[in-house]
């Protein structure tokens, strides 16, 4: 009986184990499924924002090569950013793509301190506003260390450089800045610009602070594209630059984050 009694416990024991077995294997079976599903899904959202890119990007160049009259033209470039477009079916995929016209907007990483401080202080009190004009700048033109780490020597000019924003975000880790302020101006600020200005795109609020050239169209557009796969929360965001030149788009940079 006690030889029957230890079998026994030893079979509940193996009959434990093998369940703990089991479930260790479906959950990673689950985990593995789960991971080539956000794996694929992945790849699906950004061959659709790809996909949307190019396809858009053909889409202005086709339309560019076809109009002949000029101020058919700039009415056309300038309806660009304003006009709603709607999602696109690429198989499993679907993109949402939308037009920014960057010389809209006041690009921080051009503009002069004193235009910065202008189009901020129509937002905000204009002490703040100087204030984090001249911390802007200072961020971007910041004194260059050499490669031992040093600033130059005492007495010598430090040598400056120029360090471009990558994106607007990083205006608020720039220290001596007032955030409430540029949350606000966020909507009239850029980091893609050319120094030009679109008269007849950009507000008041920018065309008071507006430097460099001004045109009656845009001269780069950005494109900004979203990619996911149907059923799926994970997005992929492409945002592109191009620079009009004639009928062609020419790339000036291109960003892509994963949501």
């Amino acid at each position: 009986m006690a030889r029957r009694g230890i079998a026994l416990v030893l079979v509940l024991w193996i009959v434990v184990i093998l369940g703990g077995i089991g479930t260790v294997v479906v959950r990673e079976a689950h985990t593995s499924a789960g991971l080539a599903l956000n794996v694929r899904a992945s790849a699906v959202a950004r061959y659709a924002a790809e996909s949307g890119i190019e396809a858009t990007v053909a889409e202005i160049e086709r339309t560019l090569g076809e109009t002949t009259d000029s101020v058919q033209r700039t009415t056309w470039l300038n309806a660009l950013a304003v006009t709603p477009r709607d999602s696109i079916a690429l198989g499993e995929g679907r993109v949402m793509v939308s037009i920014v016209d960057p010389t809209a907007r006041l690009d921080v990483n051009e503009a002069p301190e004193a235009n910065i401080a202008l189009l901020l202080s129509r937002l905000g009190p204009p002490p703040r506003a100087a204030s984090t004009a001249r911390a802007i700048r200072q961020w971007i033109e910041r004194p260059a260390v050499s490669t031992d780490g040093r600033f130059a020597a005492p007495g010598a000019a430090a040598p400056r450089f120029v360090t471009p924003l990558r994106s607007l975000e990083e205006l608020r880790s720039i220290p001596g800045v007032d955030i409430a302020l540029l949350e606000r101006a966020a909507p009239y600020l850029t980091i893609d610009g050319d120094g030009t200005v679109n008269v007849h795109a950009a507000s008041d609020t920018v065309l008071a602070a507006a430097f460099g050239e001004r045109r009656n169209e845009p001269s780069r557009l950005l494109l900004v594209a979203r990619g996911w796969r149907a059923g799926h929360p994970l997005t992929h965001e492409l945002q592109a630059v191009y620079a009009l030149s004639g009928t062609r788009l020419v790339l000036v940079h291109w960003r892509e984050q994963e949501r």
